[in-house]
């Protein structure tokens, strides 16, 4: 994310935004399965889709106001951190997928 963010060659931006864009998706997708195994119910894919729509309309003003007010530096460690702390629920929810997927396999077919 940084070489988008302090890149001024258009071809090395144009990679790292296709390398991005590419792991963003796989993520998503990956994120979206587990939650789709913790919750048959689909209301957490539903919300997660929301969250995900809604980070992606209010995200570039975030990061603009950011960069704009503090810069490049600023705006680094801020997405350094919030990539941190958005890990965590993230993390929670594979380890509470791969305990779902154990607890069906052990389970007895009825």
């Amino acid at each position: 994310m940084a070489v988008l963010v302090l890149t001024h060659d258009p071809v090395l931006f144009t990679v790292a935004a296709v390398l991005w864009q590419a792991c963003q998706l796989a993520v998503l997708v990956q994120m979206l399965a587990a939650a789709a195994l913790i919750d048959p119910t689909g209301r957490l894919v539903a919300s997660l889709s929301g969250a995900g729509a809604l980070g992606t309309g209010i995200g570039p003003l975030a990061v603009g106001a950011v960069l704009d007010a503090a810069g490049a530096d600023v705006l680094g460690l801020v997405l350094a951190l919030g990539t941190v702390i958005a890990s965590l629920p993230l993390l929670r929810m594979t380890v509470a997928g791969t305990q779902a997927s154990a607890e069906r396999r052990l389970a007895p077919c009825s």
